[in-house]
Order: C-alpha cells, then sequence, then structure tokens
C-alpha cells in the first residue's frame, strides 16, 4: 500500500506524491480536487434541502472555479514550472499540501442573521467535525472573522470541510473551502480587496507585515502584475470618492493614489488577456480596454514617519515617503467601515441580524 504525506499537526491536503516533489503534488492535487468538487456539490445540495432562510425559500450556493495549476504554482513560490531553480522560498510562500481552496464554493446571504445560523449548522456537519482534533489547534477549521467583534474589515466566515474520495484506490480526505458571505459585505469586497492585496505585499526586514507608517515597510508588486493591480485600485478609488460625502482624507488618499497610478504606470487603450472561463473551466483570451500595462520593473511603495509628521501636523505633505502607504490603509478601514455600518441598519438587514450580531 502506497505511503501518503500530510501535515501531521496541522490540518492540510493528502498526497501518494512526496513532498520533495512540489510539481507532482500540485499535479495530483488538481486531479484529486476534481473529485472533490463533485462531492463538495453534493454536500451543498444535501445542506440547501435542510436549511433555508428566513423566507422559507432554499438557499443558494455558488460554485468556484477550481484553481489552475499556475495559480496553485505561484502560491507555492514556482515562478516558472519547467526551472526549478527559479523556485521562492521564505516567507509567505506556501507548500502544496497548504493549498486548501482548490475547489470551493460561496454562499451569499442577505442578512447577517441568516448567515450565523447557517454557520452554526455547519459546526455539526460530519465533514467539518472530522478536521476538529486536538492536534489541528494551530490550524483551525475555521475562519470566522464575525465572531471576534472587529469593526472596519472586511468580514466573512471561511470554513475547511473534508471530502472523502476515492482516489488511486483508496479513501482519502480532500480539503475544500466553504465561504459565507452576507450581500452587502460582499458588495465591499469586490472594492476592499484592491488595497488588501496590496497590504498582502508588504514586508518589514522580511517578515510579511503592514504598518504605513513604518520607514522599512515596503510594498513590492511585481512587473508581471502591477497593470492587474493598477486596474482594480483605480476602480476602488471610484468608488471610494463616490462614497465620499464630502471627507477631505477620503478625497486626499484617492487624490494621492490617483497621482501615484499616472504617474508609475501605462495606460493601455487595448490589451489581451488570457483568463478562465468559469464554465468551461479553460482558458479564453479576453480583449481589455484601457487598462494598465504590467511591465518588468516593479511597483514599489513605502511606509514611512515623515507623511505620517506632516499629517499630524495638519500639513499634509503628499511628496513625503509614507504617503500613497498611509492613502492605502485609510481608504481600507474606510471601505470596510461604510459597508460594515450599512450592514447593521434595520431595514436593511433587518431587526433579528442585529440582535444575533450583538450577541
Amino acid at each position: 500500500m502506497p505511503s501518503t504525506y500530510t501535515w501531521g499537526n496541522r490540518i492540510s491536503q493528502t498526497t501518494f506524491t512526496s513532498t520533495y516533489d512540489k510539481r507532482g503534488q500540485i499535479e495530483e492535487l488538481v486531479e484529486q480536487a476534481k473529485l472533490a468538487n463533485n462531492k463538495l456539490h453534493l454536500f451543498m445540495q444535501g445542506l440547501t434541502q435542510k436549511v433555508n432562510n428566513e423566507s422559507g425559500k432554499r438557499i443558494t450556493y455558488s460554485r468556484g472555479p477550481l484553481k489552475t495549476r499556475q495559480r496553485i504554482a505561484e502560491k507555492c513560490g514556482i515562478t516558472n514550472w519547467d526551472d526549478t531553480t527559479t523556485d521562492i522560498t521564505g516567507a509567505g510562500v506556501k507548500t502544496p499540501l497548504e493549498v486548501k481552496d482548490i475547489a470551493r464554493a460561496t454562499i451569499v446571504f442577505s442578512t447577517i442573521a441568516q448567515m450565523l445560523a447557517f454557520r452554526d449548522f455547519i459546526y455539526t456537519t460530519d465533514e467539518f467535525t472530522a478536521l476538529k482534533k486536538p492536534q489541528f489547534d494551530r490550524s483551525p477549521a475555521v475562519k470566522d472573522l464575525w465572531a471576534k467583534n472587529i469593526e472596519d474589515v472586511y468580514k466573512d466566515v471561511k470554513f475547511f470541510l473534508a471530502m472523502d474520495i476515492d482516489f488511486k484506490g483508496r479513501t482519502i480526505p480532500h480539503i475544500v473551502e466553504l465561504q459565507l458571505n452576507v450581500s452587502q459585505m460582499s458588495r465591499g469586497k469586490a472594492y476592499g480587496h484592491a488595497f488588501y492585496n496590496l497590504t498582502r505585499l508588504a514586508y518589514i526586514q522580511g517578515e510579511q507585515r503592514f504598518v504605513w507608517d513604518d520607514d522599512d515597510c515596503i510594498i513590492r508588486v511585481g512587473g508581471d502584475i502591477k497593470g492587474k493591480i493598477g486596474d482594480k485600485l483605480r476602480t476602488s478609488i471610484t468608488h471610494c470618492r463616490s462614497m465620499a460625502e464630502g471627507d477631505q482624507n477620503v478625497l486626499l488618499a484617492c487624490e494621492i493614489l490617483s497621482k501615484f497610478l499616472t504617474l508609475k504606470l501605462r495606460l493601455l487603450s487595448t490589451r489581451e488577456t488570457q483568463k478562465l472561463d468559469s464554465k468551461t473551466n479553460r482558458m479564453k483570451t479576453v480583449t481589455e480596454h484601457n487598462v494598465f500595462a504590467n511591465g518588468t520593473q516593479p511597483l514599489v511603495i513605502r511606509g514611512g514617519q515623515a507623511f505620517a509628521l506632516s499629517l499630524k501636523n495638519g500639513r499634509p505633505d503628499t511628496s513625503l515617503q509614507g504617503a500613497q502607504a498611509w492613502a492605502i490603509a485609510y481608504l481600507s478601514s474606510f471601505i470596510w467601515s461604510k459597508f460594515t455600518k450599512f450592514q447593521n441598519l434595520p431595514g436593511v438587514t433587518g431587526l433579528a441580524s442585529n440582535i444575533h450580531a450583538k450577541r
């Protein structure tokens, strides 16, 4: 009987391919995920038949496209599939066994109460309890940002679930992800993720951390993705302006980032991009218009005390180091605070959601 490989003390995938062969593990996990995706679909169908929303209608869900080999490889530090010497290691780089969202699904609820009730039901399922073991305390099977009572940030609930699949003559678990979201927070995610994606690229002396007024904080956006990042950032800036309601700090932050994009990125009239077709799960060529160009040189944003001091003195100097980092931090907090407050308005999410959210 062939051996299997896992992270023994944390929730992880299981492979027959050795941990010394990252590329082989990724290939195997992609094949596993195809089987697990079908099991996840059956699991979700079963849930929707057992649990209804407040109006009595069945809860609906969406199946995300399977993560591609390329996307998994990027998470694992593989920049060139055919050249192992270019692999990246260190902070922020995952092993293939740690990639647990190759197959995934999302449910978007209209109220917080609906979402929390559904969350509590999932706690009782076999697929969840299979991962509730003492040795997995370092990597819990659920990430519940609503339970942490955090304000002004994007919040959702992410479950890892174990789907038993028959693979190579044995039954093994494949970990999938189920995300629970609320409609307005889901909208906020579309805008706020542009800022979040930038903060994930921030490092302070080799540690992945974002502190906007730290002189050692550096955000480095790779040249091969800076156009895509710029496009998303421009869209988010537009939405922040539309919600500013005269807030001068919001308008200042928008102006700082808009000027930065204009100075640092080149605008293209058209660009052809390979994108995954969610219906066929295959790559297709899409023509995009009025977009920023990628390149070879990285886009660099630095944190800094200089702008922080000018801001504190009431005379913000946008030419000083730290201005762009402050703008990212400020708009990120602003956009999540808007959607969090909106989510708790009576009549929007209902009285029941407010009571449930305050427990």
